[in-house]
């Protein structure tokens, strides 16, 4: 039985195992070109690999990933690479936890990084293949790693290195000559899925400035021209916090640059249909001319991206509030508010919850000690026509989610029963 061909792949902490390395590796080439890995001895490493990869028949591939959800998969081999990628890219975040990572492609425009956080049926990856063809350096098609520089405090997105991925067939939409430069461009493919080459591709770990966070729609009924144009931050932080993936940092810190990200730079919207059209569109607004850098703020510099204390069998509580208790605010929560919604995170960090209005208000008179029932009697006000016993159970519901989720506690010298 010959021996695992162990790769080690740069910025990473562990590697990763090929059972038959001669025919993986030209496989592993063609998805990922510019992430530069070499072979290297075992006996050196600090950790056993992340993941491995073996020929399980002429047909299929397993990868074993200890750490996945799925430990092990069978897959035909570019579904297999496909998986890998994933795995690759949770390893890069557990080798560097200070990394926020969002699921969205970014691709540098004149001198910043665009950031297209993914949203269902918009086209994402097609756009990203279509910005690349007309030179754009492709930093990313699906997931993004975020930096942020401490004595600056810019927030900047990491290339990975992996070529785009597009979803085949094409959409009847493209133009016949953007369905040929596809099926030209590809080098790795399934009935699924084509890796794209001949694209500028920065190396894994380049940085880049963010300079705008553009939110995709592509509805079937559009008929008009592509069109950009400035959205209300509230739009891009609910889709920014929703697409962040990087567990390993303290919610209060995603939420900071999260806020930092929708403040600091413009966040646009592009409705299309034809993705030529909007590349068009992309290459010569003038909304993306003189972009300033993602930047954070120095209130919130002292822990630009604070480890999550994942403390092993923590659980919510299941207390429910006591009308009569009086609950205050907790200490070291995060909270971020806009024009329509508040934004808040605990101090343990697990979680950033979009408050609804109830429980905004609820949250808002918090802020002093207030009990149960004096935020039923400020309601009362609020919403004259509302049942008493209704608000009265919708002020419970509210206090004991907030309860739970840790962001209020009883007045010191109250019990709460668990």
């Amino acid at each position: 039985m010959t021996e695992d061909t162990l790769v080690k792949f740069k910025n990473l902490a562990a590697p990763l195992a090929l059972a038959q390395g001669d025919e993986m590796l030209p496989v592993i080439k063609a998805a990922i070109p510019a992430w530069p890995f070499n072979a290297v001895d075992g006996d050196g490493m600090d950790r056993s690999s992340f993941a491995r990869l073996s020929r399980h028949s002429e047909t299929q591939w397993q990868l074993d990933a200890p750490l996945a959800e799925k430990t092990s998969v069978l897959h035909d081999p570019v579904n297999a690479v496909c998986d890998l990628i994933a795995e690759i890219s949770w390893e890069r975040l557990r080798s560097r936890p200070d990394l926020l990572c969002l699921h969205a492609a970014a691709i540098q425009i004149r001198d910043r990084l665009i950031v297209f956080p993914s949203q269902r049926r918009a086209g994402k990856s097609l756009l990203t293949a279509a910005l690349g063809r007309e030179g754009h350096p492709v930093f990313t098609d699906d997931f993004v790693p975020l930096a942020v520089d401490p004595q600056t405090r810019v927030i900047s997105g990491l290339a990975n290195g992996i070529a785009p991925r597009l979803r085949l067939p094409l959409p009847e939409t493209v133009s016949e000559g953007f369905a040929v430069w596809v099926d030209d461009s590809i080098t790795l493919r399934n009935r699924q899925y084509g890796y794209l080459s001949g694209l500028s591709l920065p190396e894994a770990g380049t940085a880049m400035p963010v300079g705008a966070i553009i939110l995709l729609e592509r509805p079937d009924d559009h008929r008009g021209p592509a069109a950009l144009s400035p959205v209300p931050i509230d739009d891009a932080l609910s889709v920014i916090t929703k697409q962040n993936f990087g567990r390993q940092i303290h919610a209060g810190a995603i939420l900071n640059v999260a806020r930092a990200l929708v403040q600091t730079i413009p966040v646009l919207k592009l409705v299309y249909r034809d993705v030529e059209e909007a590349t068009a569109l992309l290459r010569t607004s003038p909304l993306l001319d003189g972009l300033p850098e993602a930047r954070l703020s120095a209130s919130d510099a002292h822990l630009p991206t604070r480890p999550a204390p994942l403390e092993e069998g923590w659980q919510r509580g299941t207390q429910t509030a006591d009308m009569a208790t009086r609950y205050r605010q907790t200490a070291g929560t995060t909270e971020v508010e806009t024009d329509r919604a508040i934004y808040v995170a605990s101090e343990r960090g697990l979680a950033i919850h979009q408050l609804n209005p109830l429980l905004a208000i609820v949250w808002k008179l918090t802020a002093e000690p207030a009990s149960g029932a004096d935020i039923l009697a400020a309601l009362a006000v609020i919403y004259p026509d509302v049942d008493a016993s209704q608000l009265q159970g919708d002020v419970q519901a509210s206090l004991t989610f907030l309860l739970r989720e840790e962001l209020i506690a009883p007045l010191a010298g109250q019990s709460q029963e668990r």
